[in-house]
């Protein structure tokens, strides 16, 4: 099993409401944290904001990130995330979640496609960023380059930290 299955084992499971056993791990992030997305369906975000970041050539590491551990995050989730068809959920495409944790972290959907690429953020031409290319919710590969270059190519765009 791949880790976007058992992403989605454990999402339809929280959605369920089927209760998880105790975790030798807990806590992980900090005291109190809610469990229900040990395994976070919005991986990888490839929002720095989230506490997220770029590490090594193909790795988005989520070691800083609580947000998908604050009670009144996974409560706001399940909300929206039970109101979709579970065939829906597992069928979508990295956009789909990742419009859904946009909206959840800065209120609103900021990302657009420049040309072929996908970006959260505000992105100059001329600016140095990285292309991050996805195969099934995955880093396929990471290409740098200047933005203007990067656009017309398949991949989420995000500026280098």
């Amino acid at each position: 099993m791949n880790l976007r299955e058992r992403t989605l084992r454990e999402l339809f499971e929280t959605l369920m409401g089927i209760e998880k056993g105790e975790c030798r791990y807990y806590p992980c992030h900090f005291e109190g944290q809610d469990c229900s997305f040990c395994f976070c369906p919005f991986h990888p975000c490839l929002i720095y904001e989230t506490g997220g970041e770029l590490k090594g050539n193909a790795i988005w590491s989520c070691m800083k990130c609580e947000l998908i551990h604050r009670p009144d995050v996974v409560h706001e989730i399940k909300n929206i995330l039970s109101a979709y068809p579970f065939q829906v959920l597992a069928d979508e495409k990295w956009v789909f979640f990742n419009e859904i944790i946009q909206e959840v972290v800065f209120g609103e959907v900021r990302g657009k496609y420049l040309g072929k690429a996908y970006s959260v953020y505000r992105i100059d031409d001329e600016d140095e960023c990285y292309l991050v290319i996805l195969n099934n919710f995955e880093i396929a590969d990471i290409i740098r380059g200047k933005c203007r270059e990067l656009r017309e190519k398949e991949g989420v765009l995000i500026p280098l930290p």
